[in-house]
């Protein structure tokens, strides 16, 4: 990858295969020309990275001849699988938005691989028990009544191959076979609607409009416990960390880069670094659980879902322009004097909420849901639609700050998300753009609704100030 870089070749072949794609996409239709100017010069790309052995068959000769020395531990198809995951991350970096590998921790590869049922971990639905390397280990099921029985109804299909996989737990290590199979999942118990509902994923809240209810939901709302555990147990790694390694920092505490000496770290840090894990696992294991108890509450009321597309990714980055803020602020002086100035905006946007929340995995989970119980799942285009902005009694679009969390809509005071949530939910056959007659035609029953959700809400105590406004 390196050697790739600095390669001039390459970048200049690469130069003309951008200049030639931008060229050819403001073109309607491609001549013969055009393609096969475009799959020569993607022809010579792939050949100078052939040369430098960057290809999915080149990767996985190369780590066929480094798995000899684990031939006892991993079949052929274990480390092909391995392979396969190296071979992603190389394509994000070449063709995608990644920057650069990274190799895993000792302490982070949690997980063992497989392509088939024939090789390697091997997975006995009769017997319960998991072939591997020489060992027979039996596999358990879960305690609840619930849970074993989805379970056992769900081993009645075909397996593709068993994963090995581990997790930390405040005990120590525990062990879990990752059964893949080629049927869908089984259907489960509980009743489906069969409306339609639009929904507004926020950062950290989601609303829904449906023909026949009203949703405001905060998303994980307790995950903060874990955070704050998590944060002051770094923080006391990081000091046990500092008193055993004093050499490794410069005196002003950052780390000394030209210190090459091992890290030493006390049981007591090992004992916490476990403990950390622990809780990672805890947390993500509680975002999940929230996620999709909150899917399947949607789903008692609708089937089918109409989403604004999100870029989450693009949200947690750091502002890059710095900017000054438009109000002046006093700030005292050491002789006494007040000086006024404009103080610099804050670059964070959405990060931590982001990590906190994990809306993306909130949407995954839904669409999932809903497909596997024979509805569906669309997105509306974002750009054209601007849900947050459009006024459907006055057909403009009217951008307001991202304080201000309601609208006066046709003399109403209406929750922003909501209102969102319900011009999503009268999206045009296109979803494009809100059909405005359904838009009118809806607006009293949805206004009634959302009064009766936002009083309930505020009898109940659920208030959220920063999200919902109340």
């Amino acid at each position: 990858m390196i050697r790739l870089q600095y390669d001039k070749d390459y970048a200049a072949l690469r130069q003309q295969y951008l200049e030639l794609s931008k060229k050819l996409s403001k073109k309607e239709e491609l001549s013969k020309e055009d393609k096969a100017e475009k799959k020569a010069l993607s022809a010579q790309l792939a050949e100078r990275r052939s040369a430098y052995g960057l290809s999915k068959s080149a990767l996985e000769c190369y780590l066929k001849v480094c798995g000899k020395q684990f031939s006892k531990l991993l079949s052929s198809q274990q480390v092909q699988t391995e392979a396969n995951r190296v071979w992603c991350g190389v394509e994000k970096c070449l063709f995608g938005n990644g920057k650069a590998l990274r190799f895993k921790r000792f302490m982070d590869f949690d997980t063992i691989g497989g392509k088939s049922n024939n090789n390697g971990a091997r997975f006995d639905s009769e017997t319960m028990m998991v072939s591997w390397v020489g060992l027979s280990l039996k596999c358990f099921l879960p305690k609840s009544a619930s849970s074993r029985s989805y379970v056992e109804e769900s081993l009645k299909g075909t397996v593709c191959y068993c994963n090995i996989k581990r997790k930390m737990f405040s005990s120590g290590w525990r062990y879990y076979a990752e059964i893949i199979l080629k049927e869908d999942a089984p259907a489960g118990k509980r009743p489906i609607g069969t409306s339609t509902m639009g929904i507004d994923p926020g950062v950290s809240t989601v609303a829904g409009v449906s023909e026949t209810a009203c949703v405001l939901e905060e998303l994980a709302p307790k995950a903060i416990r874990y955070e704050k555990k998590i944060q002051a147990l770094s923080q006391s790694m990081d000091r046990s960390r500092r008193i055993s390694n004093p050499n490794k920092y410069n005196e002003d505490g950052t780390i000394k880069r030209s210190n090459h000496e091992p890290w030493r770290h006390s049981e007591n840090y090992l004992k916490m670094s476990r403990m950390l894990k622990t809780l990672h696992r805890k947390r993500h294991a509680y975002i999940v659980g929230s996620h999709r108890q909150l899917c399947n509450k949607l789903l008692l009321d609708s089937k089918y879902f109409l989403v604004e597309k999100m870029q989450f990714r693009a949200l947690q980055k750091r502002a890059k322009e710095t900017k000054r803020q438009e109000a002046v602020s006093e700030v005292r002086q050491k002789n006494g004097g007040i000086k006024l100035i404009q103080k610099f905006k804050r670059k964070k946007r959405f990060g931590k909420s982001i990590s906190r929340r994990a809306p993306a995995r909130f949407l995954l989970e839904l669409k999932q849901k809903a497909e596997a119980v024979g509805g569906g799942y669309a997105e509306v285009d974002t750009k054209e639609f601007k849900a947050s902005q459009y006024n459907h009694v006055t057909g403009n679009y009217e951008k307001i700050s991202l304080s201000q969390r309601e609208k006066q809509i046709g003399g109403r005071i209406i929750q922003r998300d909501l209102y969102s949530a319900f011009l999503i939910h009268n999206a045009d056959l296109e979803l494009k753009h809100p059909d405005v007659e359904k838009c009118n035609y809806e607006f009293k029953k949805f206004v009634d609704k959302h009064d009766q959700l936002i009083l309930s809400m505020k009898k109940n105590g659920l208030s959220m100030r920063q999200c919902f406004g109340f």
